[in-house]
């Protein structure tokens, strides 16, 4: 690829030929980071030494939008309820407990109250289709170097879990309309390890990212529901989900933007319950993905759709599909910089092409007492070009009254 001038300068300030840390690069020596007070500080640094602040910046801007953005589970009540004018009460209007992933149309009813939380745990596995072990996310390669004449690339392994409580409360404000909040609680525990590899794979050099751990609030928000036009057991619905910035940006807990979600939703009742959603969540701004600022994500497109099944009046089985794309930047690539008199190497780097992700939810809830719903589901990761986790298992509780 043709090199790109606004990059070149931050690639050539980390090597010798562009500022590889030739001190690390000596198979007898291991360097460790430890001048950081965040976990984006050690991901950066780690990432920095060992290729550039434009590697630095891609692999600590997609971390962190997966950790905040990822899908935390539907944040509203498995019961709802209709008046009935004849009887004069309330009554449940649909013998399904809901989506876990998506939303369905229905609304709570006047005065319903729903609280509950969900508890997912993410162990990540990939970041641009990169293993994030056996030294497969190269940050460098193709190092050709007077300075370095071992080193062939730089690898970086980085072992990172979060721990994620979303607790929600809702409330029907009306028949057709309801309001509640979701407030997640994020535990992200990194540690990492770099490697200066020969052109045969052997270790020329070490760098180690003693564990880190951090925990606090994520993005707090608000969210609702309208029911535009009902039908037996369905209809159709417009929603709306703001998330505020009130997360840790330093511990990639929260990204510094309002992110605000308009969407509609359709959902039919009955024992077989399909229903499907598509919106449009707004940033309030970029979120920078290369160091000189010309790359960037802003924006998402979302949607969801899957089917209820109502195995026994106490449980519903569940599957969901859930998508979206990031839109602006993000894919991972190489590119070439350097020259004949001072080296080259093959950088990876943030293009501006979007990232897309998909998963399948396949999960269950159980009308445990009364009207307290345990669920379970696995958030299965299809395709995700930006931060992979394969399995995200998800437990949760909700009370309706």
């Amino acid at each position: 690829m043709r090199t790109t001038h606004p990059r070149l300068p931050a690639i050539l300030a980390t090597v010798a030929l562009l500022g590889l840390n030739t001190a690390a690069a000596d198979a007898q020596t291991v360097q460790t980071v430890t001048e950081f007070d965040s976990i984006r500080g050690a991901l950066g640094e780690a990432a920095r030494v060992l290729g550039s602040q434009q590697s630095a910046s891609t692999i600590v801007a997609l971390t962190s939008i997966e950790v905040v953005t990822a899908p935390l589970g539907t944040s509203t009540g498995g019961f709802t309820f209709s008046f009935d004018p004849l009887l004069q009460v309330y009554k449940r209007s649909t013998s399904s407990f809901g989506p876990a992933f998506a939303q369905r149309s229905l609304t709570a009813g006047r005065a319903k109250v729903s609280i509950g939380a969900n508890w997912l745990y993410s162990s990540y596995d990939s970041l641009g289709g990169f293993s994030l072990r056996d030294n497969e996310l190269q940050l460098a390669k193709n190092v050709n170097s007077p300075a370095l004449p071992r080193v062939s690339s730089t690898a970086l392994n980085v072992d990172l879990d979060t721990n994620t409580v979303a607790t929600f409360a809702q409330v029907g404000v009306t028949d057709s309309f309801d309001i509640g909040v979701i407030v997640p609680w994020v535990k992200v525990d990194l540690a990492a390890d770099g490697f200066y590899l020969g052109a045969t794979g052997t270790t020329e050099g070490r760098l180690s990212v003693p564990r880190a751990r951090a925990w606090g609030i994520g993005d707090m928000g608000i969210f609702g529901k309208y029911l535009l036009w009902r039908e037996t057991d369905g209809g159709l619905a417009a929603t709306f989900d703001v998330r505020l910035p009130t997360g840790d940006e330093d511990n990639l807990r929260g990204l510094g933007i309002t992110r605000t979600t308009a969407a509609l939703v359709w959902s039919k009742g009955g024992g077989v319950s399909p229903h499907a959603n598509f919106g449009f969540e707004f940033w309030s701004d970029e979120v920078p993905i290369s160091a000189s600022g010309d790359v960037s994500i802003r924006h998402q497109l979302k949607y969801a759709a899957g089917v209820e099944f109502d195995a026994h009046p106490q449980l519903t089985v569940l599957l969901d599909f859930v998508g979206r794309r990031l839109r602006g930047g993000g894919q991972l690539a190489y590119q070439t910089f350097g020259n004949a008199t001072i080296g080259t190497v093959d950088a990876l780097v943030g293009q501006a092409e979007g990232i897309n992700s998909f998963w399948i939810v396949p999960g269950a809830k159980w009308n445990a007492w009364r009207r307290v719903l345990i669920t379970a589901n696995l958030l299965t990761t299809l395709a995700n070009d930006g931060l992979r986790a394969n399995f995200t298992p998800v437990v949760g509780i909700d009370w309706s009254f």
